[in-house]
């Protein structure tokens, strides 16, 4: 499945995993480094079986502090359980494009 936005899946597992999100760029992205920070997640009905379907709103931080929000929804395999509120990772952006994210790995 291709998203506008950040894997959950991914986010979800190395967040689970507690792993360190390093800062090295993409060379083809436009965008910098950012804080994401999670507002709001919940479960929703009607996922396709073994998975969550989740809604997450995220606040974002550029390297020039003007935040903004961004809001979707996507399929979170079981395993990995829902984003919480107040979780926080890094993430490229570029705020002329709120819709691109992409991990920082």
């Amino acid at each position: 499945m291709k998203l506008t936005l950040v894997n959950l899946g991914i986010v979800a597992a190395v967040l689970a995993a507690g792993a360190t999100l390093s800062a090295q760029a993409s060379a083809n992205h436009q965008g910098g480094a950012c804080i994401a920070r999670v507002l709001h997640s919940e479960k929703l009905p009607f996922a396709p079986l073994q998975y969550w379907l989740v809604k997450v709103n995220l606040e974002i931080t550029p390297p020039d502090g003007r935040t903004y929000q961004v809001a979707f929804h996507d399929n979170l395999p079981w395993q990995a359980p829902p984003q919480r509120r107040g979780q926080v990772f890094r993430v490229f952006c570029d705020p002329a494009n709120p819709g691109d994210l992409r991990l920082i790995h």
